[in-house]
């Protein structure tokens, strides 16, 4: 049974108004909120089928699994569990690569809310969107000495699907210690550009063994989407200068929907003794939060 809180789902829709709360993003601020996602790292793992919600009447699927291979022939070892995570109490997600090639990865990801594109869209007004997560990451990690690193970094994603539309963003923490941004849009080849430097570049280096509260923000308005300011514990980084067009749905989607994810990338083993070409390597979630505001104008 999915563990899973909701707040202020439809208060919106109507006319009852939840906190509000200013930001500064030049001339957009965060107005109300429009749906809430609790405990999201409780949800089920590895459903056989699409699960129904009855408080809000949306499908939701639980925690999956996509394995990203890189170069083809070779392949990824996983696991994906609930257990009591170091210094929490209660139970975690524990994700894991357990064993594999060298540089591929490993995409956990949830889609929290969904809906055909032909029925009434609840969260249609949701345009101002907040992640958040405790995250520990357990093995080898010194921005210094990238090449001694068990894992080749962390990616975080958080999306708005609106048919024909795709709202999604996502950030990428690298051994080396940089963060980048997702650019969605496709290049002569019909590519993603795929990950880019911020502007500044943007460099904070995660230790491992170690909890961080990390909250990432994004906003879509009438003719952009725009990353807005990354949070890790105490810290707050401006990430507003990722300003994207929007891009198409990718042909063959029939569904709007809402989803979160994180992927372990996988390292070219610095170790020997599990005979693996990628080093085993374990990311512990908690404190999963996805939450919708409506977009104001200042």
């Amino acid at each position: 049974m999915a563990i899973r809180y909701r707040v202020c789902l439809f208060l919106v829709l109507l006319g009852m108004s939840c906190r509000k709360e200013s930001t500064e993003a030049g001339k957009w601020q965060k107005g109300d909120m429009v749906f809430k996602y609790e405990q999201l790292e409780g949800d089920t793992i590895g459903a056989e089928g699409r699960l129904y919600d009855e408080t809000s009447a949306l499908y939701f699927t639980g925690w999956g699994v996509y394995e990203d291979i890189i170069f083809p022939g070779t392949g990824i070892d996983w696991s994906i569990s609930h257990v009591a995570a170091p210094a929490v109490e209660g139970a975690s997600l524990k994700c894991m690569i357990t064993g594999g090639d060298p540089y591929n990865n490993v995409f956990f990801t949830n889609t929290c809310a969904l809906r055909w594109e032909g029925d009434p869209w609840v969260h249609q007004s949701a345009k101002y969107l907040v992640y958040e997560l405790d995250v520990y990451i357990e093995g080898k990690l010194d921005c210094n000495e990238p090449d001694t690193a068990t894992i080749e970094g962390l990616e975080l994603t958080w999306q708005h699907i609106e048919i024909p539309y795709s709202h999604g963003f996502g950030v990428q923490f690298s051994k080396g210690g940089e963060w980048r941004y997702w650019d969605d849009q496709m290049d002569a080849l019909g590519q993603a550009k795929g990950w880019r430097s911020f502007s500044p570049e943007l460099f904070y280096c995660l230790i491992p063994n170690q909890w961080y509260h990390i909250q990432l923000e994004g906003y879509v308005t009438p003719s952009e989407i725009v990353y807005h300011r990354m949070r890790i514990d105490e810290i707050v980084f401006d990430l507003t200068s990722a300003r994207l067009p929007y891009v198409p749905a990718s042909e063959g989607w029939v569904e709007n929907f809402l989803q979160i994810g994180m992927q372990i990338n996988g390292n070219k083993a610095t170790e020997s003794a599990h005979g693996h070409g990628v080093d085993p390597v374990a990311v512990y979630l908690d404190n999963v939060t996805y939450t919708g505001f409506t977009l104001l104008e200042e």
